[in-house]
C-alpha cells in the first residue's frame, strides 16, 4: 500500500509532537467508526541544510527507481540499473532505509510510499 509523504523542514519538537497526537487521534477516530483513513509518512528534518545532505538528488533517484517497481532484487541489482558505483548506492539505500523511506526484504529493496507525491512543509 503506497502512502502519502511529507517532509517537515523547521518544526519545533513541540509542534511535531501536537501533529502526531492529532493524526493519531483522526486515525483512532476513524477506525472506531469503521472508516478508512489515509496513511502519511511524516519525516522531519531541523533545518534545510539536514534535508538537502539527506535527500540528494542520487537518493531522489534511488526512490523513484524502486518505487516504479514493486520490488528491486538487490542492492547491487539497483547500482546496475541506476548506472553508478555500488559502494555509493550502498551507502545511499543505506540512509534511505534509516529514514524508513526504503524497506529491506532480504536483499531485495521495496518502497511504500510514492515520491512523486511527496509534499514539502516548511516552518
Amino acid at each position: 500500500m503506497a502512502g502519502r509523504l511529507v517532509f517537515r523542514i523547521g518544526m519545533s519538537l513541540e509542534e511535531i509532537d501536537r501533529e502526531i497526537a492529532a493524526n493519531v487521534e483522526a486515525a483512532v477516530a476513524a477506525a472506531g467508526k469503521g472508516e478508512s483513513f489515509e496513511v502519511t509518512r511524516t519525516i522531519s528534518f531541523e533545518n534545510w541544510t539536514t534535508f538537502f545532505r539527506c535527500m540528494t538528488p542520487n537518493r531522489i533517484a534511488i526512490l523513484e527507481h524502486v518505487a516504479a517497481h514493486e520490488m528491486v532484487a538487490s542492492t547491487r541489482a539497483l547500482s546496475l540499473a541506476l548506472g553508478r558505483d555500488y559502494s555509493g548506492v550502498h551507502a545511499d539505500v543505506a540512509e534511505l532505509v534509516k529514514l524508513g523511506l526504503l524497506e529491506r526484504d532480504g536483499n531485495a529493496l521495496r518502497c511504500e510510499i510514492e515520491p512523486d507525491a511527496a509534499e514539502l512543509a516548511a516552518a
